[in-house]
């Protein structure tokens, strides 16, 4: 079975995501710690938000198979410096979250992740369960 270490911005989505594809009840709560839920590794944003914990998502990764870097699709920014996947000697995947939001522009979100080095991108949302069928697809 593979692992996956979700890794974005505080508030991308990646709880809820992991939620979503649980098929569990989507609760919005933040994420303090390293949280490991079934297949999922679940990343603090302030792991990627501050470079001096890098080396906590370089640690977290290790027996993972695929790193999953995630962008809501509603904001204008990125944290992710470009080539950012290149730490991970991992399978890169993009998930666009909240694409059915007003606000949503996946395509930027998009140019975020290839900049990152996300090699293959997935338009998600764990409210409407856009994308997640082909998102389980893609992490088996």
């Amino acid at each position: 079975m593979n692992k996956i270490l979700l890794v974005g911005k505080t508030g991308s989505g990646k709880t809820s995501l992991i939620q979503g594809l649980q098929d569990q009840k989507i609760i919005h709560k933040k994420t303090q710690a390293i949280t490991f839920s079934g297949m999922f590794v679940d990343s603090p944003g302030e792991f990627l938000e501050n470079r001096r914990l890098y080396p906590a998502l370089m640690t977290s990764s290790v027996n993972c198979n695929i790193v999953a870097l995630v962008q809501d699709s509603t904001v204008i920014n990125s944290v992710f410096p470009p080539k950012f996947s290149s730490m991970f000697k991992k399978k890169i995947i993009g998930i666009i979250t909240k694409v059915d939001k007003e606000s949503s522009n996946p395509e930027r979100a998009e140019k975020f992740l290839r900049r990152a080095g996300a090699e293959e991108i997935i338009r998600t949302s764990a409210i409407d369960k856009t994308g997640l069928e082909l998102l389980r697809l893609s992490l088996t």
